[in-house]
C-alpha cells in the first residue's frame, strides 16, 4: 500500500488537474455553445425580417394598387367630356363626381385639371397642391401614360399622387389626378413592433413608424443608430440587422429592420448555461475524488489501528505464556484483551461512520439540488422571453440566476460552519422577503408533489433580527421537511403564517402529514437524527436549522397541529432599525 505522503500527493495531482479541466471545458463551452446560439438566433431573426418584408411589400403595392385605375377609369367617363364645357353647372358636376369618386375610394382628393395646369374641380377643400404643367406628373398624363410620384402637400402631409389624361375620343382635353395619403400607410405600420421605411430614389425615407426617420435621410445601419425605439424617451444607439427590397414601379425600397440584441443574449445565456453545466460536472468529479480518498484514509487507518491491537494482544499473550500463573488466570486474560480488541474495533468502525458522514456534510450540502433546479427553470424562461422579444424579463431571470449561484456558495458555507459556533453579526431583515425568496427555491418540488401554499405574512415591512440568507435556508428546511412528511398523500397543504407579538415576530410552518412521534420530539433537533430511510437524509436539515435560529438569539421548537401534522414555530426579535443584514 502507498504510504500516507504518497496518496496526498496522488490526490492533490487529481484536484489540481481536475480543475485544469474543468477550467478548459468551462471556457470552450462557453465560447462553442455561445457562438452556435448566437447564430441560430441570427437565422432566425434573418428569416423573420425577410418574411416581414416580403408581407409588407406586397401590403404597400396593394394598398396603392387599388388606387392606380382609378384617374384611368375617371379619364373614360362618357360624361367627362361635359365636365371641362364652361359654365357653372359643368364645374358644379365636376366637383360633385370629384367628391364621390374621393368617398367611394377612400382617396385623400381627387382633381380635374386642363391641360395648362388649371383646376376645374377638385373633392377637398382643405389639400393644398398645384401641379405644374411642365411637370412629370402633367406631362405623363398629357402624354397618355399613367404618372405616379410621392409629394409633400403645402400643409407638411405626404401623399403619393397618380394622374391620367382626360379623353374627348381621341384628344386628350384635360388630367385627373388621384392623391393617396401616405400617413394612413404609416398609421398601419405602427401596429409593427419593428422599425419600417421606405426611402425614395434619392435616399430620402418617405414613410416609416418611426417618426425620427420620417422626411429624413437614410440612416446608415451598418453602425448604431438613434431614432429606432417606439418611445422617443428611452431612445438610445441601436445596432440592427436589417433586409431591403426595391420596389421598382414605385422607384422606393423597403426596409425591415430587427434589433440585434437578442443575437448577444442568446449567446451570453446559451454560453452561461454550458459553463454551469461544465462547473457542474467538475463538482461532480471533485466529489468523487474526495470520497475516494476519504475511504483510501480510513481503511489505512483502521488497518494501522487492527495491526497495533493484534501487536498488543500477541505480546500479551506471549507475556502470558512464559508466565507460571494458572491456567484460569492465563485464559482470563486472553479473553480481557480478545474483548478489548472487538470493542476497539467497534469503536473505530463507528468512528469511521461518523467521519465519513462529517466528510459528506462538509463537502456536499443536501440542499444545493434545490437552487440548481431554480438556475435551469430561470434559463429555460430567460430562453422564452428572448424568443418572444421580452428582454427586460430576460434579464431579470439571469440576475436570479447569479443570485441563486451566491446562495449556493452560501449554503455550502453553512454546512462546512456546522461543526463550530458562527459568530455574524446581525442586521434587520424582511421576513416577507425571506419567505418569497424561500418559495422560490422550493416551486419545483411543490409542484412536483402537487402541495398546496398558502400564506400569511402579515405586515410586509416586518423587519426581524437576523441574515437573509441563513434565514431563507430554515424555511426551506422546515418545508422540505413538511414535503417528505406528506409524500403520497392526498392533498396535502403547508400553511405559512407571520405574526408580530410584542418584542418578537412569530413564523409557524404547518404541513398535513401525520404528525411528529411522542418519543421522537424530544431529540428531533439532534444531529443525525432521521426518520427516514436509509439513503434518505442525514438528519442534518433541523438540528442546522435550530442552531441558525439560535445564533440569531431566537427559538425553534416542533409539535403537533390540533388538526394533525407537525407544525414548527421560529421564534425571531424584532428589529426596526433599518440597517444591512448579515447573511
Amino acid at each position: 500500500m502507498n504510504n500516507g505522503v504518497a496518496v496526498s500527493r496522488r490526490y492533490f495531482q487529481l484536484t489540481a488537474l481536475n480543475a485544469l479541466v474543468g477550467l478548459v471545458l468551462c471556457v470552450l463551452g462557453a465560447y462553442v455553445v455561445g457562438s452556435a446560439a448566437s447564430t441560430l438566433e441570427s437565422s432566425r431573426l434573418v428569416a423573420a425580417a425577410q418574411e416581414t418584408l416580403n408581407v409588407q411589400a406586397e401590403a404597400l403595392n396593394g394598398a396603392l394598387d387599388k388606387y392606380r385605375m382609378l384617374p384611368v377609369l375617371l379619364g373614360h367617363r362618357p360624361d367627362t367630356t361635359d365636365l371641362y364645357a364652361p359654365g357653372l353647372q359643368s364645374g358644379m358636376a365636376a366637383r360633385q363626381v370629384a367628391i364621390a369618386a374621393a368617398g367611394v375610394s377612400g382617396a385623400l382628393d381627387v382633381v380635374f385639371l386642363r391641360r395648362g395646369g388649371e383646376i376645374v374641380a377638385r373633392a377637398s377643400t382643405s389639400v393644398r397642391d398645384a401641379l405644374a404643367p411642365r411637370g412629370p406628373l402633367m406631362q405623363a398624363a398629357l402624354q397618355g401614360r399613367l404618372g405616379r410620384q410621392e409629394r409633400v402637400l403645402a400643409d407638411a402631409r405626404r401623399a403619393y399622387v397618380f394622374t391620367a389624361p382626360v379623353w374627348n375620343g381621341a384628344a386628350i382635353i384635360g388630367v385627373v389626378a388621384v392623391y393617396v395619403d401616405l400617413e394612413v400607410i404609416e398609421d398601419n405600420w405602427s401596429l409593427i413592433n419593428n422599425p419600417i421605411l421606405a426611402t425614395d430614389a434619392t435616399g430620402r425615407v418617405v414613410i416609416s413608424n418611426r417618426s425620427a426617420w420620417v422626411m429624413a435621410p437614410r440612416p446608415d445601419f451598418s453602425k448604431a443608430v438613434t431614432g429606432g425605439s417606439a418611445n422617443p424617451t428611452t431612445d438610445v444607439p441601436t445596432s440592427y440587422l436589417f433586409r431591403s427590397r426595391a420596389l421598382p414601379v414605385l422607384t422606393w425600397t423597403l426596409t425591415v429592420l430587427l434589433a440585434t440584441a437578442p443575437i448577444r443574449w442568446a449567446g451570453v445565456l446559451w454560453g452561461g448555461i454550458a459553463t454551469a453545466v461544465a462547473l457542474g460536472v467538475v463538482l461532480a468529479v471533485q466529489s468523487a475524488i474526495n470520497r475516494h480518498f476519504a475511504a483510501v484514509r480510513r481503511t489505512r487507518a483502521q488497518r494501522a489501528n487492527a495491526l497495533r491491537l493484534e501487536r498488543i494482544v500477541r505480546d500479551r499473550t506471549r507475556e502470558l505464556l512464559t508466565t507460571n500463573a494458572s491456567l484460569a488466570h492465563e485464559a482470563a486474560e486472553r479473553k480481557s484483551a480478545v474483548e478489548l480488541l472487538r470493542k476497539t474495533q467497534t469503536e473505530l468502525i463507528q468512528t469511521g461512520k461518523m467521519a465519513a458522514l462529517g466528510q459528506m456534510s462538509t463537502a456536499l450540502s443536501h440542499e444545493i439540488n434545490q437552487p440548481l433546479s431554480a438556475v435551469k427553470t430561470y434559463a429555460q424562461n430567460a430562453l422564452v422571453y428572448l424568443q418572444r422579444g421580452r428582454q427586460a424579463e430576460a434579464v431579470d431571470n439571469i440576475g436570479r440566476i447569479s443570485e441563486l449561484t451566491d446562495r449556493m456558495a452560501a449554503i455550502s458555507r453553512h454546512l462546512r460552519n456546522f461543526a463550530r459556533k458562527p459568530n455574524p453579526t446581525f442586521g434587520a431583515t424582511s421576513i416577507a422577503k425571506v419567505i418569497e425568496d424561500a418559495m422560490l427555491v422550493v416551486q419545483a418540488r411543490l409542484r412536483e408533489q402537487g402541495v398546496s401554499v398558502h400564506t400569511d405574512l402579515g405586515d410586509s415591512d416586518l423587519l426581524v433580527r437576523g441574515g437573509p440568507v441563513r434565514l431563507q435556508q430554515v424555511v426551506v428546511n422546515l418545508v422540505l421537511n413538511a414535503l417528505d412528511a406528506m409524500a403520497g398523500q392526498p392533498a396535502p397543504r403547508i400553511d405559512i403564517a407571520v405574526r408580530a407579538l410584542d418584542d418578537t415576530v412569530a413564523i409557524t410552518v404547518t404541513d398535513t402529514g401525520h404528525g411528529i412521534a411522542p418519543d421522537a420530539l424530544s431529540q428531533i433537533f439532534d444531529p443525525f437524527f432521521t426518520t427516514k430511510q436509509v439513503g434518505q437524509g442525514l438528519g442534518l436539515g433541523l438540528s442546522i436549522s435550530y442552531n441558525i435560529v439560535k445564533d440569531f438569539g431566537g427559538t425553534l421548537k416542533a409539535h403537533n397541529a390540533e388538526g394533525g401534522g407537525a407544525c414548527f414555530v421560529v421564534t425571531l426579535d424584532r428589529n426596526d432599525e433599518l440597517q444591512g443584514a448579515a447573511s
